[in-house]
């Protein structure tokens, strides 16, 4: 497969937010449901992030937060690493993957990840 521009990609994302901006998952069927729930029945640290989007797009970003809180502490990261893949070559960029994308940094994700996946089971959140 050819490599996707990052520009094109750019588009997609945007295309798909203003799908779901306007088609609630909870109303619609075409939207995917999590595998993970479906068969064991647990919500896996990512359960809710489609409600959360919708919802955020609409306005109520409260409302969006109790779909996922998790979100709240991943969301700035992933906008973080989004934003510097878009920047210009340069010294920050450089210094920004440097930070972002360290062995701390993702071992500090990961483990916050699961950490999630296991008091929102036991928490019921």
């Amino acid at each position: 497969m050819k490599h996707i521009n990052r520009y094109t990609l750019l588009i997609i994302v945007i295309i798909g937010l203003l799908i779901l901006y306007k088609y609630n998952p909870l109303q619609y069927w075409f939207w995917p449901k999590c595998p993970i729930k479906l068969i064991t029945g647990l919500n896996c640290p990512a359960c809710g992030i489609q409600r959360f989007i919708h919802t955020a797009l609409q306005g109520d970003f409260i409302r969006a937060c109790h779909y996922n809180y998790y979100l709240l502490y991943a969301l700035p990261y992933v906008i973080m690493i989004v934003v510097t893949y878009y920047l210009p070559n340069s010294k920050i960029k450089v210094r920004l993957k440097d930070i972002l994308e360290s062995t701390i940094a993702v071992r500090i994700y990961v483990t916050t990840f699961f950490i999630w996946f296991i008091a929102r089971n036991i928490l019921n959140l």
